[in-house]
């Protein structure tokens, strides 16, 4: 499954980084620790500011 993200545009070298998910219509998000590999820029991203929108797989393509 994919979910949109938010976090940081310069990704960090490690493993983890936190990112905010938005819980839906009237709830609140929520931030979280995600593996760095897990995260691929989404097209709707405009390319500017310190935050970029990401697609966060929830579960790994490769097994």
């Amino acid at each position: 499954m994919t979910i949109l993200a938010i976090g940081p545009r310069k990704l960090p070298a490690g493993d983890t980084v936190e990112v905010w998910f938005d819980a839906g219509s009237s709830a609140t998000g929520q931030r979280v620790m995600v593996p760095v590999k897990r995260l691929t820029l989404s097209d709707q991203d405009r390319g500017e500011g310190a935050t970029a929108l990401y697609e966060y797989e929830s579960h790994d393509r490769r097994n």
